[in-house]
């Protein structure tokens, strides 16, 4: 069983969990340049699920669906790496700012 529970304050997402057999996430709460660094980011949770992905396609684990799983994987860190930069260059990294 998982559980994710995701919180708001005035409407803007603060944060929250997510757990399940053998694992715990806690969730960045408020924007980084206000709160500063308190929790993951999904970037990073997916960067994680990447690396333990290929260690399996190292392995005598190695399969079709371990390719597609990576290359899924792979699409959304960059979709995700690709947000960053746009916000970044935009000014509204790290801020509750939404996107224009």
């Amino acid at each position: 069983m998982t559980v994710n529970q995701n919180w708001t304050d005035n409407g803007d997402h603060d944060g929250g969990v997510s757990y399940g057999p053998g694992y715990t996430i806690s969730w960045q709460r408020g924007p980084l340049n206000e709160a500063g660094r308190n929790g993951a980011f999904m970037i990073e949770v997916l960067e994680s699920c990447r690396e333990q992905m290929i260690y399996y396609q190292s392995s005598k684990y190695a399969c079709q669906e371990n390719i597609e799983a990576l290359a899924h994987l792979e699409r959304a860190i960059a979709s995700l790496e690709s947000r960053r930069t746009r916000r970044a260059n935009a000014g509204t990294l790290g801020t509750h700012q939404a996107d224009t």
